[in-house]
Formats: C-alpha cells, sequence, structure tokens
C-alpha cells in the first residue's frame, strides 16, 4: 500500500514538474515589451509609430526597434532600391534616396557579384529575382544550396 502511495506521488510530482517547466518556458520565451520612443525620432508622421525594446532574447543583450506606418496614409510613399553590380550599407541608401524616413535591408545578395539574391519589383519592373541554386565551395564539389524565394509587397490599394 505504500508503495502504491509512493508511486502515486513521484508521478505527481513529476508531472508538476513537467507542467511547471512548460509554464516557466512559456513565460520566459514571452511577448518582448515595446515602448514607443516615437520622441526619439521627431519629426514623424502623424500615421507613423517607433517603438523599442532592450528585452534579453535567450538571455543576451537585445536592442531591436519596429516602425508602424498606416498604409492607408497616401502621403507615405514606400519604394525599393537594389545593390545591383554595388554594394550599399544602409547608411549609403539612406544618402542615395534623399534621406528617407526608414531605410530596411530586407533581402539577401551576393558577396560575389553585389546583387540582391530574392525578387525586387520597382514600379511594375523586375529589378532583382531570386536565384534558385546556389554552388557550394570547393573545386570538386557538387553540393548545391536552394534558397527558398521571397517577396514582400505592397499594393497600390494599400488597405
Amino acid at each position: 500500500m505504500s508503495n502504491v502511495l509512493y508511486m502515486k506521488k513521484y508521478y505527481f510530482f513529476q508531472g508538476f514538474l513537467f507542467i511547471s517547466g512548460i509554464l516557466f518556458s512559456i513565460n520566459s520565451i514571452g511577448q518582448l515589451r515595446w515602448q514607443n520612443v516615437d520622441a526619439e525620432f521627431q519629426p514623424l508622421p502623424a500615421s507613423v509609430h517607433v517603438y523599442k525594446t532592450t528585452d534579453m532574447l535567450d538571455g543576451k543583450p537585445n536592442i531591436a526597434y519596429y516602425l508602424e506606418a498606416d498604409l492607408k496614409d497616401k502621403k507615405l510613399d514606400f519604394t525599393v532600391d537594389t545593390t545591383y553590380q554595388r554594394r550599399l550599407s544602409p547608411s549609403k541608401f539612406y544618402e542615395k534616396n534623399d534621406k528617407p524616413l526608414l531605410v530596411v535591408n530586407t533581402t539577401f545578395f551576393s558577396f560575389e557579384t553585389n546583387q540582391s539574391l530574392n525578387v525586387v519589383i520597382k514600379d511594375k519592373k523586375l529589378v532583382g529575382y531570386n536565384i534558385h541554386t546556389i554552388a557550394g565551395r570547393g573545386k570538386d564539389t557538387f553540393t548545391y544550396r536552394h534558397p527558398f524565394g521571397s517577396a514582400i509587397g505592397i499594393s497600390k490599394e494599400r488597405g
């Protein structure tokens, strides 16, 4: 009898630890706390807001920002640019494109050719395209990488 009671307590305790572990894990990887930092980036259009978090990720320091823009605001101009046959940092894109409100580095690019490896369309023209196969390294390799294609877009209706 005492052996059965001991086993019930043991399994209850194991179950309790398992559930506690799940709840602790969910809580520790929970949502980041984002704070509105519009005041640090003035002047901003009324339809644009900037948020920042300094919450740690996986126990490591982290600083992240996100920008929220109302797509229905027709005064906001969304456009794209590529690094075709040139390599530009986000700071250089900022200077080249008349100091836009935001520069987002969104596509992968080749260090060898300085071209975008993803689809980029500007004014209905394809200015960057998905690379379907990248050869592996080494003279006699028969390995290839096949990156996933991607595209980000905003339609002219915007909402």
